[in-house]
């Protein structure tokens, strides 16, 4: 038998951890994709209390809320599935499981990325289509549909002014987003004992204070070379905008790959 990969014990494997996510999470998943359905609530509640009538909410609020939920699932889920591997009892235990390091950090990525996103996606979209469908009078349309084309408009506006077409577009720019931010507060779940949300922002921190630094002093030696700023052709710019956004995602989801699966096959207690 394989010891890297077999077929049929990676999907007796997968099976189990969907199961153990659904157990561990899925009642939160399922709670925050119901976001519509509360602010819609809470903002007529205090309309009634404070106006004493129902008011109409604004598409924005919905907006702000899909943010919001979005934040708090890639924060929640890697702590309360993963987070107990740092746990010497719940932790041996996993390490136990009859699936090699390799399928297990698989598996992981295939939850992260695919099967929690679309769950919450799905949710909040469902929650999103049917307040607009029974309460349209005061709800109105559905946000998603409106957030999504707001942000194609800022790509395609972009991609006017400057004849190159950013070969990311919203919605996929939304599920890297999602992609990054997850196995980054996942590594963080697997890796500190302790606070692993706290440490992971404050690592993230870090990382953002650093990248600013060494973009400030790139940008400041090529003024300091003769440089102009304003010289620069904007194709040119969007050419090198598509060359970095590759290039950070590339190394991003590479480094963040290769420490889950290495901190997964070093994991002992």
């Amino acid at each position: 038998m394989n010891n890297t990969f077999n077929i049929s014990r990676f999907s007796k494997y997968l099976l189990f951890d969907l199961k153990s996510a659904w157990h561990n999470s899925g009642i939160t998943i399922l709670i925050l994709g119901c976001t519509p359905v509360f602010i819609f609530a809470f903002y007529e509640l205090f309309s009634l209390i404070f106006a004493q009538r129902f008011g109409y909410l604004n598409m924005g609020a919905v907006m702000a809320g899909y943010v919001v939920s979005f934040i708090v699932a890639f924060l929640a889920f890697p702590v309360r599935h993963y987070g107990g591997l740092t746990d010497k009892k719940e932790g041996s235990a996993w390490l136990m499981l009859p699936a090699s390091g390799f399928e297990k950090f698989l598996s992981m990525l295939l939850i992260s990325c695919v099967a929690v996103p679309a769950v919450w996606l799905a949710t909040m979209a469902a929650t999103d289509g049917l307040m607009s469908l029974v309460f349209h009078s005061k709800y109105g349309g559905m946000a998603l549909p409106a957030l999504v084309s707001g942000l194609n408009e800022i790509l395609a506006e972009v991609n006017g002014e400057t004849g190159v077409e950013l070969f990311i577009g919203a919605k996929t720019g939304i599920w890297l987003s999602w992609c990054a931010d997850i196995l980054f507060f996942t590594l963080a779940a697997i890796f500190f004992r302790k606070n692993k949300i706290v440490y992971g922002f404050l690592v993230a921190w870090g990382i953002g204070v650093l990248f600013s630094i060494l973009i400030g002093l790139y940008i400041g030696l090529k003024i300091g070379n003769g440089v102009q700023v304003e010289s620069l052709d904007l194709t040119d710019f969007a050419h090198y905008m598509n060359l970095f956004i590759f290039l950070a995602y590339f190394i991003e989801f590479a480094v963040l790959d290769l420490a889950i699966y290495f901190r997964i096959k070093t994991l002992k207690h």
